[in-house]
């Protein structure tokens, strides 16, 4: 992944406490990893985008040198990044799907509190 520009705060999901605060339009990252050839995606949802914006993905394969060879599978595992902006004031939820084969396997919900 290209380095990123500006300081960027990173929210990712934790046991202990799923709450975020961020200033108005601060900018955070949330980190995912997928392999879509064995069926392993993440998603997003935001309860609110006028409180939250997505700006963009990043990803970068984990083996990008694999990819060449003809007949060798299971190269497309990728790590990426999803940022955010916070455009409003208020609360909102970041919801991380993980989904297998087309299944929910696990969610997790982080509160985004913009001040």
């Amino acid at each position: 992944m290209k380095p990123d520009e500006e300081e960027v705060k990173r929210i990712e999901c934790r046991a202990d406490e799923n709450a975020v605060k961020i200033g108005l339009n601060e900018i955070v990252s949330f980190e995912f990893y997928r392999h879509g050839s064995v069926g392993e995606n993440m998603e997003f949802e935001i309860s609110d985008e006028s409180i939250l914006k997505h700006l963009r993905t990043e990803t970068e394969y984990l083996y990008p040198e694999k990819m060449k060879y003809p007949g060798w599978t299971g190269g497309d595992a990728e790590k990426g990044k999803w940022f955010f902006k916070a455009v409003g004031i208020g609360t909102t939820t970041l919801t991380v799907n993980k989904i297998f084969r087309g299944t929910l396997e696990n969610k997790c919900a982080v509160e985004i509190i913009v001040k």
